[in-house]
């Protein structure tokens, strides 16, 4: 009994022996997933638009077979995705044969149309069902069109009645363009005879873009028969998308005749040295108090008083020149034609003699001289700062 005991005992010690030097055991190794995009940046989106995460795909032990994209953990519509700039049938997404092995690709996912921050979940699932996912956020803000203007604001001195050319060119934001409307001072324009776009009349206000402008255009024209009435009018333009997103331009037209030039000068002190006190306003030059050149002068001093305080900066006008002080409030930069000036002279309150009262920074004058021909000159501030001048004549 004893030698068989022996034999079995060396038997089991050889089968360990042969199970030990046996070969390694296969070890699964799962698909890689990796983006360009840092796990701590959000994507930024137009809302309806397309947003894209370039991804790259590696496979493990085997193929790869699909990628499948949730956002906020619910599976993404598949009229959504674009792989590879082109649309998918389904989502998951099924790799083609030379993707199996791995690809670089972009994803583009269609935002919703809303001011909303959202989760995007990709995950690469191999042909044994291994899956790994990497996750982004996406900001989505809502759009509306995007508006060039191609022409000069303010359109300066154009005559009345004229047919005037608005230039824009638009983009779309986060849908197709759809309508424009134009106001004019704020108002809708209800007389559409006098629009057009790109030479075609308007049939209401606001009105439908041609469906070639659906995508957007370049220096087109929105066409306005401007009034007949002198002085400034204000234009907005209002471009709408098809998902109600709407974007306004205003542009100011000038009616009426250019002003022929535009000049300061300052008045000085009738006290001052000779030959001042007078300002020239066709050149805006000083000059003197009596020189048949001024159409204002200063008023000096009032000796009476202390020399700190004696100056009077009061005005007048001189020789045949009127006088009026603006009641309204102006811009005087606001000056683009010269009805403007004739329409504050007519308004102005006339100064008979000196002004009544000091002159002050911003107040506003107008002066009528009578000589061969009318002139109009809107003066301001003659104390202070530069005397700001336009002339009309």
């Amino acid at each position: 009994m004893k030698p068989l005991f022996s034999f079995s005992a060396i038997t089991i010690l050889f089968t360990l022996f042969l199970t030990a030097c046996g070969e390694d055991p296969i070890v699964q190794m799962d698909p890689t997933l990796t983006t360009t995009t840092a796990a701590n940046d959000t994507i930024k989106a137009v809302a309806n638009q397309f947003a894209s995460i370039n991804i790259t795909g590696i496979k493990g032990s085997a193929e790869l077979n699909g990628i499948e994209i949730y956002e906020n953990d619910v599976k993404v519509s598949f009229d959504r995705i674009r792989f590879k700039g082109t649309a998918v049938a389904a989502n998951p997404i099924l790799l083609l044969t030379n993707d199996r092995q791995g690809f670089t690709a972009e994803v583009r996912l269609r935002t919703l149309y809303a001011d909303a921050v959202s989760k995007i979940t990709i995950s690469l699932i191999d042909n044994d069902g291994n899956a790994v996912s990497i996750s982004r956020l996406i900001k989505a803000t809502k759009q509306g069109p995007g508006i060039g203007y191609v022409a000069a604001n303010p359109v300066n001195a154009v005559a009345p009645g004229t047919d005037h050319s608005f230039k824009f060119s638009v983009t779309t934001g986060s849908a197709p363009l759809s309508k424009i409307l134009v106001k004019e001072n704020g108002v809708i324009i209800t007389d559409v005879s006098r629009l057009k776009f790109d030479g075609s009349p308007f049939f209401s206000n606001p009105e439908f873009l041609p469906s070639d402008k659906a995508d957007g255009f370049v220096s087109k024209a929105v066409s306005v028969v401007l009034p007949t009435t002198i002085g400034k009018w204000q234009y907005t333009f209002t471009f709408t998308d098809t998902l109600g997103g709407a974007t306004d331009y205003v542009v100011d037209a000038y009616v009426g005749t250019k002003l022929d030039f535009v000049a300061t000068g300052v008045l000085l002190n009738a006290a001052g040295p000779q030959g001042t006190g007078g300002l020239d306003l066709d050149m805006g030059t000083s000059t003197g108090s009596d020189d048949a050149e001024a159409e204002i002068k200063d008023e000096g001093i009032d000796a009476t008083l202390p020399v700190a305080t004696n100056w009077k900066q009061k005005i007048s006008a001189t020789g045949s020149a009127e006088l009026r002080r603006v009641i309204q409030v102006i811009d005087i930069a606001d000056i683009y034609v010269k009805e403007q000036i004739l329409n504050y002279w007519n308004l102005g309150s006339p100064v008979t003699g000196p002004t009544p009262n000091k002159v002050l920074v911003n107040d506003i004058f107008v002066v009528k001289r009578m000589t061969d021909t009318t002139f109009y000159k809107l003066t301001k501030s003659p104390f202070l700062q530069p005397t700001i001048r336009i002339n009309l004549k």
